[in-house]
């Protein structure tokens, strides 16, 4: 039987061009396994896509097509959440008809119907539940002689050992080791959209992927090079910096913002509702607290009763009609067949009469059973807006969640805007223009990094991010292992290598040596680093700085480069930087430059070196930048 096909030509009725990304996806990912798995020991990869591009479908194709290669027994790792456990359950079943799926309650009908077909247990990363399944496992013996498949969704979230500078290990991460040495042999898989965390996993941490795949988005996605564009995309409305501490003064009532967004979702439902679609969803993402999800909540519902209240009178309507029509006007630009203004206002008004528009805080003390799949809909809430979760037919969303030191990784996750069903024109969404600059900034590292997989390998890939943004949170990185090239800092080489003499001659016989400094452009710097460096490759890796000027040329076209030559040195091994005090003075004055200094030593034996001429390097990146990779330990 051929799995995938099964499964493909499932999905084919919905989407052709989802169908043939999940064939590609698929072949792509088993041809990095068939070249690295033995069978004998345990594979980790890492499949990437973007927020809210079908990373579920991919996964059950790969899932299917090691299903035809004759790979049996399959674990999906959810996050430890109840409702998206469920729906990731009852997804895999009716998707993989030919598969025996079991979900985590099922242990009964998992240990009496054996592995004669292929096999896949949905598990939430929860410690009683993989504490359970492991010991089914082991006792069963279906694991012996057979290879298991461990496909971890949000593989960055929880999964990851957040006591790792402490020497010990996290409960869930030593579950999931477990996990992985039921059998001889494992294929563990890591999925995500924000891979920072486990980029930057050390070489000896068990996590780190030995192969990445990256796949593109379906042609309809609707992702961060439309909404965080520059210059500014039509969809974005900035709001005020300080909406979220205007609606605590009891004076105002409302926040402007906030109250143009709901008009505004307002006018696209009552457009749904005139074409018959009977779904559209507004996300409301204040902050992480839950008092302020009931203050948001109070805001927008006692609103909604004043709009209501407003509309049964002249001069009432006459407020609502004007603030309806702002809205309006501002979508019909970008929706030009939208339904008349009318008639649009007619139905909001009949939409709040007949209380259609609902008011949901979903976040930890929110019930399982709350249902946005259907209806009109104003979701608030804070971290439940994250990960894994989706919103059909989200139109609109109102966002002022601000941190002191943001975490890439985190914030990219709320950008649940992001997806397919979504109405291009009439998307909106609000935010002020300090938000709209970090997500703006969070898009084109995220782009870099996609850039890096695409045309690097996995050990080289880079994170660079400006002042004040971290990749991921802290305490899930080896410190040992963790290198952080800092803009504005000198970095030069104790044992340099001192066989370029002619080579580099040559390279810049154009460049008077008089002249303070020569701007040039990226390549120029590549080129000169390919024949610089550290002997032993230790403190000077030139491959990193390599990268690092590579990737600030694909994020920051507009960086600039200077080359600062010198010759004729008299300089003893191991006198610090190495540079003058008017070459650092130059380096001070030109902080927003790539500067590579560079030195002809003599190399006297005296002065400790091999007794022939050699050029000897000091590079300093763009101030306020900031470049994360790993070494080896």
């Amino acid at each position: 039987m051929n799995y995938l096909d099964n499964y493909l030509e499932l999905i084919k009725h919905s989407s052709s061009s989802l169908s043939e990304s999940v064939a590609t996806t698929s072949l792509a990912v088993w041809e990095k396994i068939e070249s690295l798995f033995d069978y004998r020991s345990h594979l980790t990869g890492l499949l990437i896509g973007n927020v809210q591009s079908g990373k579920t479908a991919q996964v059950l194709g790969i899932l299917s097509k090691l299903a035809d290669k004759d790979f049996e027994i399959f674990i999906i790792l959810t996050s430890d959440n109840v409702l998206l456990q469920r729906q990731t359950t009852e997804r895999a079943k009716s998707s993989l008809a030919t598969f025996n799926v079991y979900s985590e309650t099922e242990d009964v009908a998992f240990l009496s119907g054996g592995i004669a077909k292929p096999t896949a247990i949905v598990l939430k990363k929860n410690s009683n539940v993989l504490r359970k399944w492991r010991n089914l496992f082991s006792s069963s013996g279906y694991c012996q002689g057979r290879p298991i498949v461990i496909i971890d969704d949000e593989a960055d979230a929880a999964s990851l050992n957040t006591l790792v500078n402490r020497n010990k290990v996290s409960t869930i991460n030593s579950h999931l080791a477990e996990l992985k040495i039921l059998a001889s042999s494992s294929l563990y898989i890591q999925v995500t959209a924000t891979p920072q965390s486990i980029v930057l996993q050390s070489n000896i941490s068990g996590w780190k992927p030995s192969f990445i795949h990256y796949f593109e988005p379906g042609k309809d996605y609707i992702g961060g090079s439309f909404i965080y564009s520059q210059p500014k995309s039509f969809c974005v409305e900035f709001t005020d910096e300080n909406e979220l501490d205007s609606l605590k003064n009891d004076d105002v009532f409302i926040a402007e913002g906030l109250r143009k967004s709901l008009c505004s979702f307002l006018v696209v439902c009552a457009h749904s509702f005139l074409n018959k679609i009977d779904t559209c969803n507004f996300l409301v993402h204040p902050s992480v607290r839950i008092v302020d999800h009931q203050d948001f909540s109070r805001a927008l519902g006692e609103h909604l009763n004043l709009l209501l209240l407003c509309a049964s009178d002249e001069l009432g309507k006459e407020s609502i009609i004007s603030e309806l029509k702002d809205q309006w006007v501002n979508l019909q630009k970008t929706k030009p067949d939208i339904q008349n203004f009318e008639d649009i206002c007619d139905i909001v008004i009949s939409l709040l009469e007949q209380e259609k528009i609902n008011v949901i805080i979903l976040n930890s003390t929110t019930p399982f059973d709350i249902d946005y799949n259907i209806g009109y809909n104003i979701i608030v809430g804070g971290n439940s807006l994250g990960r894994g979760v989706t919103f059909p037919k989200l139109q609109t969303v109102y966002y002022c969640r601000k941190s002191k030191t943001p975490q890439a990784d985190t914030f990219w996750q709320h950008s649940r805007i992001f997806g397919y069903d979504r109405d291009k024109g009439l998307i909106r969404i609000f935010l002020p223009p300090s938000l709209f600059n970090l997500f703006s900034e969070l898009n084109v590292s995220n782009r870099l990094l996609i850039d890096q997989i695409l045309n690097s390998k996995s050990d080289s890939i880079q994170l660079i991010y400006p002042d004040g943004v971290k990749p991921t949170r802290s305490n899930v990185l080896d410190k040992r292992a963790l290198n952080l090239i800092t803009g504005g800092v000198n970095f030069f080489s104790s044992n340099p290598r001192q066989d370029n003499e002619y080579v580099i001659d040559k390279l810049i016989i154009d460049y008077d040596e008089k002249i303070d400094y020569h701007v040039v452009n990226s390549n120029k710097i590549l080129e000169l680093l390919q024949y610089l460096g550290d002997e032993n490759n230790e403190d000077w890796d030139s491959n990193k700085f390599k990268n690092a000027v590579f990737a600030l040329a694909l994020k920051r076209p507009n960086t600039k480069y200077a080359l600062i030559i010198r010759k004729g040195r008299e300089i003893s091994r191991g006198t610090g930087t190495l540079l003058s005090p008017t070459d650092r003075k130059i380096g001070y004055n030109l902080s927003d430059y790539v500067i590579l200094t560079i030195y002809k030593v003599t190399g006297s034996i005296d002065k400790g070196w091999k007794g022939r001429p050699f050029y000897l390097p000091n590079i300093k990146l763009p101030s306020g930048t900031y470049i994360y990779d790993t070494i080896d330990i």
